[in-house]
């Protein structure tokens, strides 16, 4: 993640630099400047979570200071550094728009406090921000409609506003049970981590309801086992839960340095945000749901023709990309005519539903299995050469030769099933030429024992 900006504008840039090294603030960018000039340059070329200032001459009025800086920030939370004896100026200085004063005489005890709390505790921009602006800082999340894109800006949006280190947005199991599903993570250096938390943690952190819920570090830590190292920096993590449809809830877990002030976690502004994020994550799943009601087969539930288009398109630009592989098996059931013939078509369509458990069991679940038509179905494997596809064909036909199905309508019917297989890029690098010879390998196993498992020819090579 982008390390967290802050401005120091002061004369005695040393003595601020010593202040500010201290381990909590590790991580934290500082640009201490001593004059005016360069202060200003740096606020127009680049933006800061904070900054801190103290005026350059006591001859300046603190209400054309504050003026100045806003005009260049006007969004930046703004610690003003005041002289006890200056008691008029911290009330001129706070309705002009300053965030809040520290006194000089007292500053090397509250200045590294204060950072923290803007830094690290909701204090910054949700803080300070109008209805106009938080409309907005909210547009992002309310037109966004894709359930990943969305899911990343949610965790985006909170991290400015928050200051959080990491943030993970997770669907929790149906109805509180079952695994927890990622929908997006930010500020990891390894995928495997927010998997891990989740693991460990995934139930205390669901318990969490639609308000903000904090969890301090050291209580999740008492219950963990294995490494916790990565909450060594955030101490705090705050989870939210979205409720959207029956049974379906999705969480956002945020990690913090410091326990967010109840002033913001119950403020008008986090709340009118909770809503707009709750929204489009409801608009968002109903669009999925739309757009998978496209691609389902509706007697199998498995993939239908039309997503395996999109599949193949998906994988075959991300194998050009990052030089991967993949293969495609067509597969038939052999003499599926005469279940139809003997026992009807309802007993036929339930056989059907049975096979594509079958072969949904055979494979991995980052690997697509379609209902291509009748009894045809197709079978795309990722990251799997034509040697491991054989042996993941061999185990699909041994199973569905072995199974005995529609036991429970009180009936044992047998079948066997034949595969062509075609590996991308070995035997074609287009679309059609893939399908087209696992098609004719498999046919080539209807025409000879059926039961078999063929791969494409290497002369039919486009």
């Amino acid at each position: 993640m982008t390390a967290q900006r802050v401005l120091i504008l002061a004369s005695d840039a040393k003595r601020m630099e010593e202040m500010v090294q201290v381990p909590s603030l590790k991580g934290v960018h500082f640009s201490i400047l001593s004059d005016w000039k360069s202060g200003a340059d740096a606020l127009r070329k680049e933006n800061f979570t904070a900054i801190v200032a103290r005026k350059f001459s006591k001859e300046q009025a603190t209400e054309a200071f504050v003026a100045d800086l806003l005009a260049l920030a006007s969004k930046t939370s703004m610690i003003l550094i005041l002289g006890e004896k200056e008691g008029p100026s911290v009330r001129v200085a706070l309705k002009g728009g300053a965030s809040e004063i520290l006194f000089e005489e007292s500053l090397a005890n509250t200045l590294v406090p204060c950072l923290e709390k803007y830094l690290f505790s909701g204090y910054g921009l949700l803080r300070r921000m109008s209805l106009e602006e938080l409309f907005d800082f909210c547009i992002p999340v309310i037109t966004s409609t894709d359930m990943g894109l969305l899911a990343t800006t949610i965790l985006e949006k909170f991290r400015e506003a928050l200051g959080a280190s990491f943030g993970i947005l997770f669907r929790g199991g149906q109805m509180g049970g079952g695994p927890c599903a990622i929908l997006a993570s930010l500020g990891f250096a390894d995928e495997s981590i927010p998997v891990g938390l989740l693991r460990r943690f995934g139930e205390i952190l669901t318990a969490a309801g639609p308000a903000p819920t904090v969890f301090h570090a050291a209580t999740l830590e008492a219950s963990a086992s294995g490494n916790t190292n990565f909450l060594s920096d955030s101490r705090i993590l705050l989870s939210v839960g979205y409720d959207l449809n029956p049974g379906s809830r999705v969480y956002a877990v945020l990690g913090l340095r410091g326990t967010p002030d109840a002033e913001v976690l119950n403020s008008p502004l986090l709340n009118f945000f909770q809503r707009q994020a709750r929204l489009a994550l409801i608009n968002a799943e109903r669009g999925a749901e739309a757009q998978s009601l496209i691609y389902i087969d509706d007697l199998t539930k498995l993939y239908n023709g039309r997503y395996l288009n999109v599949v193949l398109d998906r994988e075959m630009k991300r194998s050009e990309r990052y030089r991967n592989f993949f293969s495609v098996l067509f597969m038939d059931l052999d003499f599926f005519k005469r279940v139809n013939d003997a026992h009807g078509h309802l007993v036929g369509s339930r056989v059907l539903v049975e096979v594509g458990a079958v072969l949904r069991a055979c494979v991995r679940d980052s690997d697509t299995v379609v209902r291509y038509g009748g009894d045809e179905f197709v079978v795309l494997l990722v990251e799997t050469n034509a040697d491991e596809a054989m042996i993941v064909a061999e185990r699909m036909r041994k199973m569905v030769e072995a199974e005995p199905f529609v036991k429970e309508m009180g009936l044992e019917v047998r079948l066997t099933i034949s595969i062509g297989i075609a590996a991308f890029p070995e035997h074609a690098t287009t679309k059609q030429a893939l399908l087209n010879l696992a098609d004719q390998a498999m046919y080539r196993g209807k025409e000879s024992t059926r039961n078999v498992v063929y791969l494409a020819h290497a002369q039919n090579i486009p």
